[in-house]
Protein backbone atom coordinates (compact mmCIF):
# COMPACT_ATOMS: atom_id res chain seq x y z
CA UNK A 1 0.00 0.00 0.00
CA UNK A 2 1.37 3.22 -0.53
CA UNK A 3 1.34 5.69 2.60
CA UNK A 4 1.51 8.84 0.20
CA UNK A 5 -1.66 8.98 -2.16
CA UNK A 6 -0.91 9.84 -5.47
CA UNK A 7 -2.09 13.21 -6.79
CA UNK A 8 -4.39 12.45 -9.53
CA UNK A 9 -6.48 10.20 -11.24
CA UNK A 10 -4.06 10.19 -14.14
CA UNK A 11 -2.94 7.41 -16.00
CA UNK A 12 0.84 6.70 -16.67
CA UNK A 13 3.14 5.86 -19.41
CA UNK A 14 4.60 2.74 -18.09
CA UNK A 15 8.39 2.32 -19.38
CA UNK A 16 10.90 -0.90 -18.50
CA UNK A 17 14.84 0.16 -18.34
CA UNK A 18 17.05 -1.44 -20.23
CA UNK A 19 18.97 -3.13 -17.49
CA UNK A 20 15.60 -4.54 -16.74
CA UNK A 21 15.17 -6.41 -20.24
CA UNK A 22 18.79 -7.25 -20.24
CA UNK A 23 19.31 -8.70 -16.73
CA UNK A 24 16.02 -9.99 -15.63
CA UNK A 25 13.88 -10.40 -18.19
CA UNK A 26 15.80 -12.51 -20.42
CA UNK A 27 15.70 -15.04 -17.12
CA UNK A 28 11.71 -14.63 -17.16
CA UNK A 29 11.76 -15.60 -20.97
CA UNK A 30 14.18 -18.54 -20.74
CA UNK A 31 11.87 -19.68 -17.83
CA UNK A 32 8.41 -19.27 -19.55
CA UNK A 33 8.43 -19.89 -23.07
CA UNK A 34 6.12 -18.60 -25.80
CA UNK A 35 3.14 -15.86 -25.05
CA UNK A 36 3.30 -16.72 -21.23
CA UNK A 37 6.25 -14.28 -20.66
CA UNK A 38 4.95 -11.50 -22.85
CA UNK A 39 1.07 -11.79 -21.76
CA UNK A 40 2.57 -11.62 -18.07
CA UNK A 41 4.69 -8.34 -19.21
CA UNK A 42 1.66 -6.89 -20.80
CA UNK A 43 -0.17 -7.33 -17.82
CA UNK A 44 2.81 -5.83 -15.36
CA UNK A 45 2.53 -2.34 -17.87
CA UNK A 46 -1.00 -2.41 -17.65
CA UNK A 47 -1.34 -2.40 -14.11
CA UNK A 48 1.40 0.36 -13.69
CA UNK A 49 -0.37 2.62 -16.51
CA UNK A 50 -3.25 2.40 -13.49
CA UNK A 51 -1.24 2.68 -10.60
CA UNK A 52 -3.54 4.46 -8.66
CA UNK A 53 -6.08 1.57 -8.60
CA UNK A 54 -3.18 -0.43 -6.56
CA UNK A 55 -2.83 2.47 -4.11
CA UNK A 56 -4.95 0.73 -1.53
CA UNK A 57 -3.65 -2.69 -2.51
CA UNK A 58 -1.54 -5.34 -0.88
CA UNK A 59 0.09 -5.60 -4.37
CA UNK A 60 2.26 -2.34 -3.64
CA UNK A 61 4.55 -1.88 -1.50
CA UNK A 62 6.24 1.81 -0.82
CA UNK A 63 9.83 1.80 -0.31
CA UNK A 64 9.69 5.72 -0.51
CA UNK A 65 8.69 8.87 -1.06
CA UNK A 66 9.61 12.79 -2.19
CA UNK A 67 7.61 14.87 -3.48
CA UNK A 68 7.40 13.93 -6.68
CA UNK A 69 8.77 10.24 -6.85
CA UNK A 70 7.69 7.48 -5.61
CA UNK A 71 9.97 4.33 -4.99
CA UNK A 72 7.83 0.78 -4.40
CA UNK A 73 7.75 -2.73 -4.68
CA UNK A 74 4.72 -4.54 -7.33
CA UNK A 75 4.16 -7.59 -6.83
CA UNK A 76 3.09 -9.90 -10.02
CA UNK A 77 2.29 -13.37 -10.75
CA UNK A 78 3.21 -15.00 -14.43
CA UNK A 79 0.22 -15.91 -15.99
CA UNK A 80 -1.18 -19.26 -16.09
CA UNK A 81 0.94 -20.13 -13.14
CA UNK A 82 -2.33 -20.03 -10.23
CA UNK A 83 -0.18 -18.52 -7.95
CA UNK A 84 -1.40 -15.00 -6.31
CA UNK A 85 0.55 -12.05 -7.43
CA UNK A 86 2.13 -11.66 -3.00
CA UNK A 87 2.84 -15.36 -3.22
CA UNK A 88 4.11 -16.29 -6.15
CA UNK A 89 7.49 -14.28 -5.07
CA UNK A 90 7.71 -12.24 -8.13
CA UNK A 91 8.58 -8.08 -7.79
CA UNK A 92 9.31 -5.20 -10.01
CA UNK A 93 10.92 -2.55 -8.38
CA UNK A 94 9.03 0.69 -9.64
CA UNK A 95 9.67 4.24 -9.69
CA UNK A 96 6.81 6.97 -10.45
CA UNK A 97 7.68 10.48 -11.07
CA UNK A 98 4.15 12.19 -10.68
CA UNK A 99 4.97 15.58 -12.76
CA UNK A 100 5.11 13.84 -15.94
CA UNK A 101 3.22 10.91 -15.61
CA UNK A 102 5.84 8.31 -15.95
CA UNK A 103 6.30 4.90 -14.59
CA UNK A 104 9.59 3.14 -14.73
CA UNK A 105 10.16 -0.45 -13.78
CA UNK A 106 13.85 -0.47 -12.99
CA UNK A 107 14.49 -4.31 -12.25
CA UNK A 108 11.95 -7.19 -11.36
CA UNK A 109 12.82 -10.65 -10.09
CA UNK A 110 11.59 -13.57 -8.23
CA UNK A 111 12.38 -14.29 -4.84
CA UNK A 112 14.80 -17.53 -6.04
CA UNK A 113 16.66 -14.28 -6.97
CA UNK A 114 18.01 -13.24 -4.00
CA UNK A 115 21.42 -13.96 -2.89
CA UNK A 116 21.75 -16.47 -0.44
CA UNK A 117 22.37 -14.62 3.33
CA UNK A 118 20.91 -11.26 1.98
CA UNK A 119 17.79 -9.99 2.66
CA UNK A 120 15.31 -8.67 0.19
CA UNK A 121 15.84 -4.91 1.72
CA UNK A 122 19.33 -5.24 1.49
CA UNK A 123 19.12 -7.05 -1.54
CA UNK A 124 16.88 -3.56 -3.55
CA UNK A 125 19.24 -1.32 -1.63
CA UNK A 126 22.49 -2.42 -3.37
CA UNK A 127 21.13 -2.88 -6.58
CA UNK A 128 19.14 0.91 -6.39
CA UNK A 129 22.71 1.58 -5.67
CA UNK A 130 25.10 -0.13 -7.94
CA UNK A 131 22.65 0.26 -11.31
CA UNK A 132 20.91 3.54 -10.61
CA UNK A 133 22.93 6.09 -8.61
CA UNK A 134 20.55 8.96 -9.27
CA UNK A 135 17.85 7.79 -8.01
CA UNK A 136 19.45 6.11 -5.00
CA UNK A 137 20.81 9.67 -4.07
CA UNK A 138 17.02 11.42 -4.13
CA UNK A 139 15.27 8.49 -3.11
CA UNK A 140 17.58 6.45 -0.89
CA UNK A 141 15.41 4.18 1.87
Amino acid sequence: MFTNLLPDEETYRVYVNKYAEKHYIKRFEKSYKGKIWLVTLESIKDDLRRTRALEKTQQVDELQHTDDLWLFKYDFTVAKSGKSPKGSGNRCIVVLDSMVHRVEVLFLYGKNDLPKNQSENNFIKQSLKSNFPKIWDVLHF
